[in-house]
């Protein structure tokens, strides 16, 4: 079986039991099982079948304030915290250039089977690769998330400056 590599964060509990951020945020993701991908309609979220993969470890847009120059992952729920993991997905079938010619450039009812594509979010730069099956390989660390980072020269400020400006904006902190 072809896969391809990426990154996820989730949310951890105090046990150190892994879950999604949005949708289907209360089953657990086991490390180290193929995941299989459900079709899970969420108020408020466009529907796209399929787990969200990001090509690096960093979501600056779902940062929290914290007034340092790159932000912090805090999680939502009391006693949790955001970690990224490195996943594996399922890449036998590129269906990238057959959504490019779909409303919305994706998939609204169906799963990529045995596969995945290539999404931009419409109105940034975000490009999530959206697969029907996924294994959490390891959680990473923050040194070694920061070394994934250095490694791919990658600037997590420079990604967190526009965030951050909006964070002031909205706080009224003059920078």
């Amino acid at each position: 079986m072809k896969v391809n590599k990426g990154f996820k964060v989730f949310e951890q509990d105090p046990q150190g039991n892994l879950y999604a951020l949005f949708i289907d945020k209360n089953t657990p993701m086991p490390v180290g099982e193929w995941l299989q991908a459900e079709i899970v309609p969420t108020k408020g979220f466009s529907l796209r079948p399929g787990f969200h993969v990001g090509q690096i470890a960093d979501c600056p847009w779902i940062k929290g304030y914290d007034g340092t120059e790159a932000g912090c992952y805090k999680g939502r729920r009391k006693g949790w915290k955001r970690v990224f993991a490195e996943v594996e997905y399922v890449a036998e079938n590129d269906y990238s250039k057959m959504v490019k010619g779909l409303p919305g450039k994706c998939l609204k009812n169906d799963l990529p089977l045995n596969g995945y594509y290539f999404f931009k979010e419409a109105g940034c730069n975000r490009i999530w690769i959206i697969c029907d099956k996924m294994r959490i390989v390891r959680v990473l660390s923050e040194e070694e998330r920061q070394a994934i980072l250095k490694r791919d020269g990658y600037d997590e400020v420079a990604a967190y400056a526009k965030y951050k400006a909006a964070f002031e904006k909205r706080m009224n902190i003059s920078a």
